[in-house]
């Protein structure tokens, strides 16, 4: 997610970003669940009821407000406001509790590296990083040298051979920066393994499209970049003159490089072996690379065939100085977070939005930095393993596998029950949720960093030493995975995507997979000590929620095994969109503060909606089977799940961006579609919180 996933607005809202990494899912939910409307007059079915007069309990500047709030007209606001007056502003985590449970894995992180009795390879390599990353005073002594040490690598290179030995030498090349970059990935095509993938490299400005016409965002990018990297140069020694020579030369070469295939989109159903890709790459040298990194035996490739077919008639003795500057600028993008303090003010300014007089710097925690910045390389898997080796509990694990085959044994009640659906349907659906697969806590391999050795600080180490090991050990476990057998639902400890000690949970359609990582298992979400009340109300929808993912009009198209099947005629699909238009109509009349932008017609949120409502569904099936069950501190409970502080402009940004509704919508607008809620607090017509049965969305 890049350093911008330090910010709220950018993924760690967490519960709910449903889509992996890997995989690109695009949940592009246009329409409903399998939700059958309300049998009713067409009156009855245009929302009359608005609810803007519920306040905008996620905003900093309405907690004064949200001290009138009664639970009959805006439950969000009474049952937060506590929590929301003793809360300020938070610029490393979110003000909201997957924040709270953010730090308490940060904490949780921090103790197991301080603890000296627990001891492993895994905690060792972490703990040399931590130190080399963490130690200001070591980092300040020794400045640019380490980056000045691999610029002057590059200065040797003089030819093409010189190139391609060094884009494979990760002694001197410490992100093992090349034209090509390799990942895996499974594909619909594939059942027992997964595919290799070429694509260009990542670019200095990130986005192919600003090379090709540069838009506002695309100057930006490029002033940020500009800026960095003519301190960084100058840091190393090079003149004003030779510093913008490089960044302009490295501009050129990877607009060369766009200008051979200019698409960022990556063809997922195409696959192609090995060697149609070493032929298509020319003279380009993906062969070394591949036999560098020890892929010898891979049937199975998807990428950009475009670039690589052509990426010869750029690979040429005129282009190597543009490689260089391609080479050094990238080098210096990387370096600049492990260097110095003054590199590190150099990177922090150079986000600054020049255009904007209200931009703002912003310093983040120290450990959430170094945490994040090894969950982006492979040095992930040592972090993850250890921490199951420390935290791991198995009543937890068990606890929350019963809870799935709860959630599924209420579904299976509601498709069969669904008189809408043809028998055929239901027993498609039922099969489907029966082979879900159940990715929970514990990844499916383990890390091995045997033989592993990192250059300790003692030994005059440097981190841009230690991303030579690691990005060698990124690729070559590429090779990995994709040169074994694996089903479609193997979790690699490995992907960065998938981290478990991500406060995270997910479905992957491709897969029909859920994943519940261990991170979101933590205080204040989870605990094995709440009462059932409190775990129906926290983290069993969350459970719930990315289980309806299999049924919603995306995962509707995707059967049992992943693949790209509908279940359901196309008759029964169209009589479910109907419901769809019922949440848009309903959330595009709602302004979240005067001058808000609202959530349009062809917004994406509908399934999400719809998935937070299923989810409180089957939470509230579970609720019946227990006596004297508290209803009131379920309720709470799941609305203080959803208790969130921000500001205005980043409401904009989620209104306009996110598939997810502002948080104090998700808890109010859920909870009124229940008659448990609406019974347990007496509400009648004329209440705030009251939803009339005909204008409710009837799920199932």
């Amino acid at each position: 997610m890049g350093l911008s996933g330090m910010s709220r607005q950018s993924g760690v809202r967490c519960l709910l970003k449903e889509m992996k990494v890997k995989s690109a899912v695009s949940l592009m939910l246009i329409a409903s669940m399998m939700i059958p409307v309300c049998s009713c007059s067409s009156d009855s079915q245009t929302v009359t009821v608005s609810h803007d007069q519920w306040i905008d309990s996620n905003l900093f500047e309405n907690i004064d407000k949200m001290a009138t709030a009664d639970i009959k007209d805006d439950f969000a606001a009474a049952v937060n406001y506590e929590w929301a007056s003793q809360q300020v502003a938070d610029y490393t985590y979110p003000v909201a509790m997957y924040g709270e449970t953010m730090k308490t894995v940060a904490t949780n992180k921090r103790a197991m590296i301080e603890d000296e009795s627990f001891q492993n390879k895994n905690i060792e390599l972490v703990r040399i990083a931590d130190e080399l990353f963490t130690d200001w005073e070591y980092r300040d002594s020794i400045g640019v040298e380490p980056l000045k040490k691999y610029l002057a690598y590059i200065d040797e290179i003089e030819d093409i051979d010189d190139v391609s030995a060094y884009m494979i030498d990760n002694d001197r090349n410490p992100f093992a920066i090349s034209l090509v970059k390799l990942d895996n990935a499974f594909n619909d095509n594939l059942d027992d393994c997964q595919a290799l993938i070429i694509t260009k490299p990542k670019l200095s400005l990130d986005k192919a499209e600003y090379y090709v016409v540069m838009t506002e965002d695309g100057f930006k990018k490029r002033d940020n970049v500009e800026s960095a990297m003519q301190y960084m140069f100058g840091r190393c020694g090079y003149s004003d003159k030779e510093a913008e020579k490089i960044i302009n030369d490295c501009f050129g070469f990877e607009s060369k490089m766009v200008n051979l295939d200019s698409s960022d989109y990556l063809d997922r159903t195409v696959i192609f072996t090995m060697d149609d890709a070493v032929s298509k790459a020319g003279n380009y040298p993906l062969k070394e690379m591949l036999d560098h990194y020890k892929i010898v035996n891979c049937e199975h490739c998807m990428g950009e065939l475009s670039y690589l077919d052509k990426l010869e008639n750029i690979y040429t003795q005129d282009n190597v100085e543009g490689m260089k500057a391609f080479f050094k600028v990238r080098l210096a993008m990387e370096a600049i977070f492990y260097l110095d303090a003054g590199c590190y003010d150099a990177y922090k300014n150079s986000k600054l939005d020049r255009a904007n007089k209200f931009s703002e710097r912003v310093d983040l925690d120290s450990d959430y930095s170094f945490f994040w910045l090894i969950s982006q390389t492979s040095l992930t898997a040592a972090m993850d393993q250890a921490y199951l080796d420390y935290y791991f509990d198995q009543n937890t694990y068990d606890e929350i596998h019963g809870f799935i085959r709860l959630i599924k044994e209420k579904y299976e009640i509601l498709i069969n029950s669904n008189e809408n659906l043809s028998e055929e349907s239901k027993k498609a659906l039922c099969n489907k949720l029966d082979k879900m697969r159940e990715n929970v806590l514990v990844p499916s391999n383990k890390a091995d960093f045997t033989g592993v050795e990192f250059k300790t600080k003692a030994e005059g180490g440097t981190y841009l030493d230690l991303m030579c090991v690691l990005s060698r050990i990124s690729n070559e476990h590429v090779g990995e995975i994709v040169q074994m057998k694996c089903d479609r639902t193997f979790w690699d400890i490995y992907d960065s995507g998938v981290s478990t000690t991500a406060t995270n949970a997910m479905y992957d359609r491709t897969q029909n997979c859920i994943f519940i990582q261990l991170g979101i298992m933590s205080a204040p979400i989870y605990s094995p000590d709440y009462t059932i009340e409190q775990k129906l109300g926290y983290f069993v929808p969350i459970i719930g929620h990315e289980i309806s993912h299999a049924f919603d009009t995306s995962g509707i198209y995707n059967n049992e095994d992943g693949k790209a099947i509908q279940l359901v005629s196309s008759d029964e699909m169209t009589f479910w969109s109907a419901t769809s238009t019922r949440i848009l109509t309903y959330f595009s009349g709602i302004h979240a503060f005067e001058g808000s932008p609202t959530y349009n017609m062809s917004s994406q949120i509908t399934g999400e909606v719809v998935a937070d409502i299923e989810g409180l569904k089957v939470s509230l099936m579970i609720a019946e089977d227990y006596d004297n069950f508290d209803y009131d501190v379920m309720f709470r409970s799941y609305a203080s799940y959803w208790r969130v502080l921000c500001t205005k402009s980043e409401q904009i940004t989620l209104i306009q961006t996110d598939p997810h509704p502002l948080e104090y919508l998700r808890a109010n607008y859920t909870l009124m579609q229940f008659d448990e809620f609406i019974e347990t607090y007496d509400l009648k017509p004329g209440d705030g919180m009251y939803l009339p049965p005909e204008q409710r969305t009837v799920i199932w």
